[in-house]
């Protein structure tokens, strides 16, 4: 139902970024976590997006996993991630990737996380710059229900995002004409939170949302903590369905050690 891209005002490194980016990467919200109702730090923003489940001919024609990428940027350059998402409506197998950059865009993880088995196991595999595993850790939820329990909660295929935009909390803004001729719909959420640990900001998000497809197009989150409202961080999205080869939810090819802990599980 709902994605969670947690990007922290601080910069998110190690456990709580990879946890954060994977617990809620299904669908859109718009929100800090600053109502404490998520587990992720009160400074968190909290930003998203996912497709509906609206097909268009020619993707159904390349397979039936649904496969969504998400390329996020802070203005200020102090954040960059790549998050991409792949979900089996048969099996219910989904995979979350994050590819996580410096400001001067050096790769500093590149991580990988499923769901398998029924939801009953989950395993993190590390990967060098190339893609290639070199560990992996696997959980089981008997182990740490609690790691679990957030995606159970969860719509995770393209279908899901309908519902958040549906929420009363979105206001109708507009459009906007792309380049190639496409009429985007222009919708935004506004709000308070905190930023930079202390600093209280009014914050508007905007989602743009394709008019024929109903897929979001891009995110622009602005902040308003001085006064004049500035772009804080941007996304662009894409949406597509994909063919399984064998190998989207393989996790061969490194010995994936038993672990206790979703802490663990991400602990590089």
């Amino acid at each position: 139902m709902k994605l969670l891209e947690a990007v922290k005002s601080k910069k998110i490194t190690g456990t709580i970024l990879a946890s954060a980016l994977v617990i809620g990467s299904f669908g859109t919200i718009t929100a800090f976590a600053a109502n404490g109702n998520d587990a992720i730090p009160k400074n968190t923003v909290i930003t998203a997006s996912a497709p509906t489940d609206k097909r268009i001919t020619s993707d159904i024609a390349q397979g039936s996993i649904e496969h969504s990428k998400d390329t996020y940027s802070r203005t200020d350059g102090s954040q960059n991630f790549t998050l991409e998402h792949w979900y089996n409506p048969q099996t219910k197998d989904f995979r979350t990737d994050i590819m996580d950059y410096s400001s001067d865009h050096k790769l500093l993880r590149y991580q990988s996380t499923y769901y398998l088995n029924g939801f009953n196991d989950m395993v993190v595999i590390q990967r060098d710059q190339n893609g290639n595993p070199v560990s992996g850790k696997i959980l089981k939820r008997a182990d740490d229900p609690s790691a679990f329990e957030k995606l159970d909660q969860k719509n995770l295929a393209f279908s899901g995002v309908k519902d958040n935009y549906k929420a009363s909390y979105w206001t109708s803004v507009g459009t906007e004409q792309t380049s190639d001729g496409k009429t985007l719909n222009k919708v935004m959420n506004s709000y308070q939170s905190n930023i930079n640990d202390n600093t209280q900001a009014n914050m508007q998000y905007i989602v743009y949302l394709d008019q024929e497809s109903g897929f979001p197009v891009k995110e622009e989150l602005y902040e308003d903590s001085t006064g004049t409202f500035k772009l804080f961080s941007s996304d662009t999205n894409e949406y597509q369905y994909v063919s399984d080869n064998g190998s989207i939810f393989n996790t061969g090819g490194v010995t994936l050690t038993p672990v206790k802990t979703s802490g663990d599980a991400f602990a590089k």
